[in-house]
C-alpha cells in the first residue's frame, strides 16, 4: 500500500482561514400571518376589561351605613343595640336596607322571621306586635331534655303539649289530649336539668295548661319548624 506524501509548502484544503463571508445555513424561518379578527377580538377585551375596571372603581365608594344583625335572631326574639353592627351597602331600591341612622327606632322591635347572622336588616323584617297579643297568654312548661324533640326549638316553631301518665301506669286507652302552642322562648338547661319553654297560648286554655305542666307528666312535640325547615 501506498501512501501519499504532501509536498512541503503544499495548502492543506483542511487550514484554510474562515470566509465570514459565507452563511451558515440555519433552521427555516416560519412566517406568521396576521389574523385581524383576533387582533380585533383582542383589543375588544382589552377596552371592556377596562370599562369594567373603571367602573368598580367608580362604584365602590357609593355606599350607604346600613344595619346587620351580629349573631343569628329567631323570629320573635328582641333587638338591642348588642346585636346590631353597623356595615355597609351599595344603595339597592330591591333590598332596601334599613340606615344605621335609624338604630334608635329599631332597638327594642322584634324579629319578624328568623335572621342569621350578618343578614342586613330590612322593614319587613321588624315589627313591633307584642307578644303576647290581646287574647293570648305565654306559660312557662319546665322539662327535662327527655321531654323534649332532639331539634332544638326556636321562636317561631308550632308545638303540642301532651300529658303523659305516671312513671309505671299503663299507657291510656284513649287518644291522649294536647293542647296547641307556639314556641316564643327557650331557657338554657337549669341546675335542677330542666328547660323552661315558653309557648303562646290562648287565654282560654292557659288554664289547662298550667295545670298539666305542674304535674310535670308533659311532653313537647314539635309540629313545623319555623320557616318549614327540616331540623
Amino acid at each position: 500500500m501506498t501512501q501519499s506524501i504532501r509536498p512541503e509548502g503544499a495548502d492543506d484544503p483542511f487550514d484554510q482561514p474562515f470566509d465570514a463571508g459565507f452563511d451558515i445555513p440555519g433552521p427555516p424561518v416560519r412566517r406568521y400571518r396576521r389574523r385581524p379578527a383576533l387582533i380585533g377580538l383582542g383589543v375588544g377585551l382589552l377596552a371592556t376589561c377596562g370599562a369594567g375596571a373603571a367602573y368598580l372603581a367608580q362604584t365602590s365608594g357609593d355606599t350607604v351605613p346600613v344595619l346587620a344583625v351580629t349573631d343569628t335572631v329567631h323570629r320573635g326574639e328582641v333587638l338591642d343595640a348588642s346585636r346590631l353592627t353597623t356595615a355597609r351597602a351599595a344603595p339597592d331600591p330591591a333590598v332596601r336596607p334599613v340606615a344605621a341612622s335609624r338604630l334608635p327606632d329599631v332597638v327594642g322591635q322584634r324579629a319578624s322571621t328568623d335572621l342569621p347572622a350578618g343578614t342586613l336588616l330590612t322593614d319587613a323584617a321588624l315589627t313591633t306586635a307584642d307578644v303576647p297579643a290581646a287574647g293570648q297568654s305565654v306559660v312557662g312548661v319546665a322539662v327535662t331534655e327527655a321531654q323534649l324533640p332532639q331539634s332544638d326549638l326556636v321562636p317561631g316553631d308550632h308545638v303540642r303539649v301532651f300529658g303523659t301518665p305516671s312513671l309505671g301506669d299503663a299507657p291510656p286507652s284513649d287518644s291522649p289530649r294536647a293542647v296547641a302552642a307556639t314556641v316564643v322562648g327557650v331557657s338554657a338547661v337549669l341546675d335542677s336539668g330542666h328547660v323552661v319553654v315558653d309557648v303562646v297560648v290562648a287565654n282560654d286554655i292557659a288554664g289547662t295548661l298550667v295545670a298539666k305542666a305542674a304535674t310535670g307528666r308533659v311532653a313537647i312535640v314539635l309540629d313545623a319548624a319555623q320557616g318549614g325547615d327540616d331540623r
